[in-house]
């Protein structure tokens, strides 16, 4: 069933990562601005942010097989949710990049529950596109949404335009995704 669905889709934003690393709380966080503790996510959730769409597949190992259906149908960004806590869950982090050395280029990994830990471990602060969050505190939502919101500005940068005014043609990705982000910033 969802490999079936995952042909159809085209141009997604995928968050996978370990069960019980937040997932769905970032993603809940994200669309609502509040904080929902949830089950883990038993299949798949599809969810639209700043107009992009987002598939979360849950991370117990009979769900990790769709993982790979959802990687072949390239992605536009990854989000490899961890929760900081957990060093098995670095160790997954790190295991994906091995597995997949061409998708770690468009993967972000997302260290979740900053809010248990009084620091950041070395090993993660040494990652390059890393971003440090807490669903539950609100820490580095901005951060997330701005890199999905970048996808599509990117997206809409490459389309095809019939007619624009000289002032759109000039409007840079940095200003569509800032005026996006605006659009949310409400939520907060």
């Amino acid at each position: 069933m969802l490999t079936d669905f995952l042909r159809l889709v085209k141009g997604f934003v995928l968050f996978i990562g370990p069960s019980e690393a937040g997932k769905t709380s970032i993603l809940r966080r994200l669309v609502t601005g509040k904080f929902e503790e949830h089950e883990p996510t038993l299949g798949f959730r599809e969810e639209n942010i700043a107009k992009v769409r987002v598939l979360e597949i849950g991370g117990q190992e009979t769900f990790r097989k769709y993982w790979k259906d959802a990687l072949e149908q390239k992605p536009v960004k990854v989000f490899f949710v961890i929760d900081i806590a957990k060093d098995l869950d670095l160790q997954d982090y790190y295991q994906f990049v091995q597995n997949y050395p061409t998708i770690s280029k468009r993967t972000v990994l997302t260290a979740n529950k900053f809010d248990l830990i009084k620091n950041v471990p070395e090993a993660i602060n040494s990652i390059e596109s890393a971003i440090i969050c807490s669903a539950k505190e609100n820490d580095g939502m901005f951060d997330i949404l701005e890199s999905i919101a970048s996808m599509r500005s990117k997206a809409e940068s490459k389309r095809p335009q019939i007619s624009k005014s000289e002032e759109n043609k000039s409007e840079s990705i940095e200003n569509k995704t800032e005026s996006i982000i605006k659009e949310f910033q409400d939520k907060f």
